[in-house]
Formats: C-alpha cells, structure tokens, sequence
C-alpha cells in the first residue's frame, strides 16, 4: 500500500500552490512577451523614450498590467514608476484581457499561499 498518506489539507495546499505557480509563471512570461514588449518595441517607433525607473526582477510586468487594468484614477497611483496614461494609450482590448487573467490569477495565488501560512499548511 501507500506508506506516505498526506493530510487532506496539505495535499490541497501543495496542488494549489503548484498549479498556482505554474500558471502565474506562465502568464507573467506570456503578458511580458505579447503586451509590454509590443508596446515598448511601439515607444521606440514612435520616439518616446522607454523610462522605468526601476525593473527588479520583472517588476515592471506587473507595473504595466496595473497600469492597463485598473480604472484610470486607481492606475494614476503608480504614476510616479510608468506613464500610465501613454501606456494606456497604446493598450489594445486583447492587452486588457491578458492583464486581468494575468493579476486575478497571481492575486489568487498569493492568497492561497498566504492564507495557507496563516492558517499552518505548508508543507
């Protein structure tokens, strides 16, 4: 028979945090590639420099889908790391999309880790 039975919640946790991982890494790759890229590659055609303050560790992916997804005065806050009226600008309908599958699904995945943690489920 089976000589290692995991307790009910801990499997849950470790298949959600897997899935969760997986997925977020995913689509932080796929909004990167389809989204920032194509427009900071349209910055540069059209001559406005491409000024992110600060990109530690891809933290600017999730700059940029705030700055798509939110409602304007909420994505206003961020002002000060990303133009967030120009990149609106040049987001298209399929940019909103990915951003908002992109952020729900690593919200998500944060609070299940960390709901988790609080509640005493690691692993």
């Amino acid at each position: 028979m089976n000589e290692y039975v995991a307790q009910p919640m801990n499997a849950w946790f470790m298949w959600f945090f897997g899935i969760g991982a997986i997925s977020t890494c995913f689509l932080w790759l796929t909004f990167a590639q389809f989204t920032m890229r194509r427009i900071e590659k349209q910055f540069k055609l059209d001559g406005i420099p491409v000024g992110f303050l600060w990109d530690g560790l891809g933290g600017r992916i999730v700059f940029y889908a705030y700055a798509i997804l939110f409602p304007e005065r909420w994505a206003l806050r961020i002002e000060r790391l990303i133009d967030v009226r120009l990149v609106r600008s040049y987001a298209t309908k399929a940019d909103w999309w990915r951003s908002c599958i992109f952020v729900i699904t690593s919200h998500m995945w944060l609070g299940v880790v960390f709901l988790s943690l609080a509640l005493g489920l690691d692993a």
